[in-house]
Order: C-alpha cells, then sequence, then structure tokens
C-alpha cells in the first residue's frame, strides 16, 4: 500500500510541477508578445526612439527570462526567439522598418508556438 502512496504523491508532484512551468512559460510569451506588439505600434507612427527603447528593454528581459525557460523547454527555440528580438532591435535602430515588422512576426509566431506546445494537448504528447 505504501508503494500506491508514493506513486501517487509522484504523480500529483508531477503534476503539479507541469502546470507551474505551463502557467509560466504561457505568462511570459503573452508579456513578450504584448511589448512586442507595443514596439509595432510604435514604429507604425515612426516613434523610433520610443521603439528602440522597448526593444531593448524586451531584448534585456528575454534574455533574464531565458536561464529559467532554457531549463524548460527545448534550447534551439529560446535560441531562435533571442536572435528574432535582437533583430528587431538592431533594425529598429536603423530605422528599416520592413525588416523590423519581418522579424517581429517571425518573433511573435516562434512566442506563440512554444506556448502553444506547452499545452497538454493529444498532439503535444504525441
Amino acid at each position: 500500500m505504501k508503494r500506491i502512496y508514493i506513486a501517487l504523491s509522484l504523480v500529483l508532484a508531477a503534476l503539479c510541477f507541469a502546470s507551474v512551468e505551463t502557467g509560466f512559460i504561457s505568462g511570459k510569451t503573452d508579456s513578450f508578445i504584448a511589448k512586442i506588439e507595443h514596439a509595432d505600434r510604435l514604429m507604425s507612427r515612426l516613434e523610433f526612439d520610443d521603439a528602440l527603447k522597448i526593444c531593448k528593454e524586451t531584448e534585456e528581459e528575454w534574455y533574464d527570462s531565458a536561464k529559467f525557460i532554457d531549463t524548460v523547454l527545448i534550447h534551439d527555440y529560446v535560441d531562435a526567439i533571442g536572435i528574432s528580438i535582437s533583430r528587431m532591435t538592431a533594425f529598429a535602430q536603423k530605422q528599416n522598418r520592413d525588416m523590423y515588422f519581418a522579424e517581429s512576426v517571425q518573433a511573435k509566431k516562434e512566442l506563440a508556438s512554444i506556448k502553444e506546445s506547452e499545452f497538454p494537448l493529444v498532439e503535444n504528447i504525441l
């Protein structure tokens, strides 16, 4: 009977960890998508300095968060998002709107992809 209790407690602990991790990743991706969209609006209004400031803040925050995110996600996905955010910052600095928006779309797609991949859906489990 002890083994059943131990097994159930381990399953419960794993479910709790998975819930916390999913919530954390979901919250972080939503936060970064919102920041990128804010920078997008500034770029649309030709407010390059303000957009650059938001991009730099987003890039710094991503690299701070990436340390933990790397422990729960595939490292290549985290690197790709970091590269996209860095490119967005560079394009905002050069005031190259076309390339900025291309990279912005890429970063938002990658963020949405890692968020969706963390949900306990059949296609994610198989």
